[in-house]
């Protein structure tokens, strides 16, 4: 049995299994709606993360972090071996305010070098938790800083040089939530965390025939990111959320090493954007359509008051697997780009909520006068030749792949940088700046997506684009200790697309 047949067999995936006409039912009730003649899958609970607010000890928030092994039942009937943060698969959502200085205690249980990052966070670039913060196995890593990022829904994961896409792959990875409830209350914005807040981290996997998760470093996996054909969300497949209330706030969070999303609801009905990577939005947008890189959030408000059920999907034809190429052991990527269900939603039994109707949300600071100290140009290249169809390389930014030893640029802090981003090479790159959140100035000279107006940590360069984003540099001084900037596919980022900056 081949490993496509055997997912299908072993968790019912099909293009087809619950579209606009889905109407609710139990997970003994799934067996006539996928076309396979012996299904063995059923219908899953929405796994809602648990939350985690850390302790308060002598006025800090302190978050007691385990890396560990452990095995999770993904598929219907096996086992997988799996690595997590304080629990066997994937982390629970941290949860912290503005203002607070926080501790993170991070102990590595697992037999191997890690290191974790905390994405999106403006912080000093010794408590970054990128490459040079590694923790060797049984060792533990302190990192402290004090939150000066708005409220926001941000990431935290593996940052191993070399091997953050396996670790993420994996499950070294969850979501942070910087919150600020009086703010939510006075624009009627939901804000109870599992009644009408909820966490909906989207990613992808593979798996073998023996339910172990499929992770090859073959050339075409490493060039166009590792993908999957199970879709997973808060890491639990074919889920159903059964909301609290009738209006909810999804927090998108797009963790997969490599896939786009382009989300719709399966009925297209429209929902409220209210935040983008690094907080709110000025106004609030009626949309039908977003899109999400890998590493990119976004926080809407979706009205269920007709309790309808519906399905969050995704639909094929954006990202890299549109370029046609084989890819992991024979399939090809256009098997892998297709629409996807990804979480199906059942309000029939949700308390009904007053509805959303508040359109200016918050002012952010206006940027245009401010005086550009450094204007850079960043080249996202990727070499089609011996290199990297042979796994030497070829994946660099300005034509230097990363090198632990080398710092490629140095900002001056309390300033502001306008990075010019070129993609002359064949794939999208989501492109990401470490302690900083930045505005997306334009595209090709254009407005950016609505998705985009806001505070920002990652933007996506399509093939053949230019974007400008205009950044703060922060108020942290080292000399010494970098901070990265890197493509967001994690195979791009290990194969050497990342290069190193300080501050000073």
């Amino acid at each position: 049995m081949n490993r496509r047949n055997f997912l299908r067999q072993g968790l019912g995936i099909t293009s087809g299994l619950i579209t606009a006409a889905y109407v609710p039912f139990t997970l003994a009730e799934t067996a006539g709606q996928t076309g396979i003649s012996k299904p063995n899958y059923y219908l899953n609970d929405f796994n809602l993360p648990a939350l985690d607010e850390g302790q308060t000890i002598q006025g800090k928030q302190v978050f007691k972090l385990a890396l560990q092994q452990g095995e999770t039942r993904i598929l219907a009937d096996k086992t997988t071996k799996t690595i997590g943060i304080n629990q066997d698969f994937l982390a629970p959502v941290l949860r912290m305010k503005k203002g607070q200085v926080v501790r993170m205690e991070v102990t590595n249980n697992l037999s191997e070098t890690a290191a974790l990052h905390w994405h999106g966070m403006v912080l000093p670039a010794s408590e970054d938790g990128g490459p040079h913060q590694a923790i060797q196995p049984s060792k533990t890593w302190v990192a402290e800083w004090k939150i000066l990022n708005e409220a926001s829904t941000l990431f935290y994961h593996s940052h191993t040089h070399n091997q953050t896409g396996q670790q993420v792959w994996r499950g070294l990875g969850g979501q942070m939530q910087i919150v600020d409830e009086d703010q939510d209350a006075e624009l009627g914005i939901p804000h109870e965390y599992g009644i009408d807040d909820y966490p909906v981290i989207l990613m992808d996997r593979a798996f073998d025939e023996s339910g172990e998760f499929y992770y090859s470093n073959t050339r075409m996996n490493k060039m166009l990111g590792m993908h999957g054909d199970v879709m997973l969300v808060n890491g639990v497949a074919n889920s159903v959320l059964k909301p609290k209330k009738t209006l909810v706030r999804l927090r998108l969070h797009n963790a997969s090493n490599a896939r786009f999303y382009d989300l719709v609801f399966s009925d297209n009905r429209a929902f409220q954007l209210i935040a983008s990577d690094g907080g709110l939005l000025e106004r609030s947008y009626s949309l039908r359509q977003i899109r999400l890189a890998p590493g990119e959030r976004a926080e809407i408000i979706v009205d269920l008051s007709d309790r309808k059920p519906i399905t969050l999907k995704t639909i094929k034809g954006y990202g890299n697997l549109s370029m046609r190429m084989g890819m992991m052991g024979g399939n090809s990527a256009s098997d892998l780009d297709q629409d996807f269900n990804l979480l199906h939603i059942d309000p029939s039994q949700s308390e009904r909520s007053a509805a959303f109707k508040t359109t200016q949300l918050v002012t952010l600071p206006d940027w245009s006068k401010v005086e550009v100290a450094q204007t850079r140009q960043m080249n996202l290249e990727m070499q089609m030749g011996p290199r990297m169809m042979f796994g030497s390389g070829g994946f660099t930014i300005n034509g230097q792949a990363m090198n632990m030893n080398v710092i490629n640029e140095v900002a001056h802090a309390n300033t502001f940088e306008l990075w010019e981003l070129h993609n002359p090479s064949m794939m999208h790159h989501p492109f990401h700046v470490h302690n900083t959140q930045f505005r997306v100035l334009d595209r090709n000279g254009q407005a950016p997506y609505p998705w985009e107006r806001g505070y920002k940590d990652v933007v996506t360069v399509h093939k053949d684009e230019t974007i400008r984003i205009l950044f703060p540099t922060g108020p942290y001084r080292d000399e010494l200790i970098p901070y990265m900037y890197h493509c967001h596919i994690l195979e791009h980022e290990d194969a050497g697309m990342m290069g190193q900056f300080t501050v000073v």
